[in-house]
């Protein structure tokens, strides 16, 4: 599994205050944890910001319209694409949508060919699902933001509120900090 940031860089920003190599083990574990977290609120594949591994998708007619067949996750790459019926489509034959983007979501056969289906057929796209090979900015500084925020509550043994008591204040804590979903929300994958 490809994580969003490194340890080296959360103590980097001294966001922690760690120069120690103590608590490497238990950011790393927070790391990994915080960028599946980013992966399931995106509604994304494993890995859908750091993807370098090729992976199998299939699909029935009812993802066809037209002559697109329409994903359910975005990809960055195709490494092959079989038709309904069982024929390899050239690179030729197709176009991933839309055009001059980073990643796609659809795709779309050229006029030389047409989706066709055997009776139980599917589509096989094997590809790289996601939407980028290096986790962008954003996403880099919500997994850094993410991990922090649950380092510090596992050191302060995971309670939900803090005392201050020369303001007299008890402080509860929220979910997920509002900063990471900000950061996030605008990769989150809808399926229309």
């Amino acid at each position: 599994m490809s994580d969003y940031c490194s340890i080296g860089e959360i103590k980097a920003t001294g966001r922690l205050d760690i120069a120690s190599s103590q608590y490497d083990a238990t950011l790393a574990a927070q790391i990994a944890a915080a960028s599946r977290w980013i992966d399931r609120y995106c509604r994304l594949p494993d890995n859908a910001f750091a993807q370098t591994s090729t992976a199998t998708r299939y699909y029935g007619s009812k993802a066809v319209r037209g002559a697109s067949l329409h994903l359910d996750a975005p990809l960055i790459s195709v490494s092959s694409l079989v038709n309904g019926d069982g024929a390899a489509l050239a690179t030729a034959q197709y176009r991933l949508e839309p055009r001059n983007a980073g990643y796609y979501t659809s795709i779309y056969l050229l006029s030389s060919s047409a989706w066709s289906f055997s009776v139980d057929g599917e589509i096989v796209v094997a590809a790289k699902w996601g939407m980028a090979e290096r986790a962008p900015e954003p996403i880099r500084e919500a997994t850094a933001m993410l991990t922090s925020w649950t380092f510090r509550r596992y050191m302060a043994g995971l309670q939900d509120a803090t005392a201050n008591a020369d303001l007299g204040q008890l402080v509860y804590s929220e979910g997920v900090p509002k900063q990471v979903k900000t950061l996030v929300d605008p990769y989150r994958w809808t399926v229309i």
